[in-house]
């Protein structure tokens, strides 16, 4: 298996066995390693708890946030968009960006914490990974960010469409301009990871494949 420190001082695993997560529990202590939360599939995450409390570790968890994690695949351009351009969030464009970040928090299901996203807009706007997409008269009809990476993937975070222009394909177009934007920087693919529990979820939609269910941990 493979595990990253995100910047967050998140712990984010990949695929493995047990004996892998266990090693990686052990590697943790050695390097007395304490971080904030873990992150991915919820049988090695579980995993991680409970064989760090078995060994004497005083981890646990106080929250946790269950996804469903997707891929992008490869789409054919639309013609109907082909004047649309995609552009970093400018001083701007920024206060319509954080109004945006903010119908994005209360739009989720559960509603996010309203500062917290916010201020996860702010990072990424200050790494020139907050991103809109503009029609074709330069106005701007959809938003996105790029959080988290690994050699092979960048992570699409924050997709909001305004209602106005939603039922469109506005939503399919940003996310195939995102990982084309991903691509030419040196990625394979992209991620996107979705709470939305409801029939109608846009990475459905859009082709993207299911990888499966991811959880978050908070860890005091």
């Amino acid at each position: 298996m493979s595990a990253l420190q995100t910047p967050s001082n998140y712990l984010l695993l990949s695929h493995g066995n047990w004996e892998a997560v266990e090693a990686l529990v052990e590697c943790s202590i050695h390097q007395r390693n304490k971080y904030k939360g873990i992150h991915g599939p919820k049988p090695l995450a579980d995993h991680y708890l409970t064989h760090a409390q078995k060994i004497g570790l005083t981890v646990r968890s106080i929250s946790q946030r269950t996804f469903k994690l997707f891929e992008t695949s490869k789409t054919r351009k639309n013609n109907i968009f082909l004047n649309y351009k995609l552009k970093e969030v400018s001083d701007i464009d920024w206060p319509r960006a954080r109004v945006w970040a903010q119908s994005f928090a209360m739009e989720a299901v559960p509603p996010m914490n309203l500062s917290a996203i916010v201020q996860m807009a702010k990072q990424m706007r200050s790494a020139n990974n907050l991103l809109m997409l503009m029609d074709p008269q330069n106005y701007p009809c959809a938003m996105a960010g790029f959080g988290r990476s690994t050699d092979r993937y960048r992570v699409i975070n924050m997709v909001y469409v305004p209602r106005e222009r939603r039922g469109e394909g506005i939503g399919k177009e940003l996310i195939t301009r995102m990982t084309t934007y991903a691509q030419k920087l040196g990625y394979e693919e992209c991620l996107l990871f979705s709470e939305w529990e409801g029939r109608r979820n846009l990475y459905d939609s859009t082709g993207c494949k299911t990888l499966g269910k991811f959880v978050e941990y908070d860890l005091i």
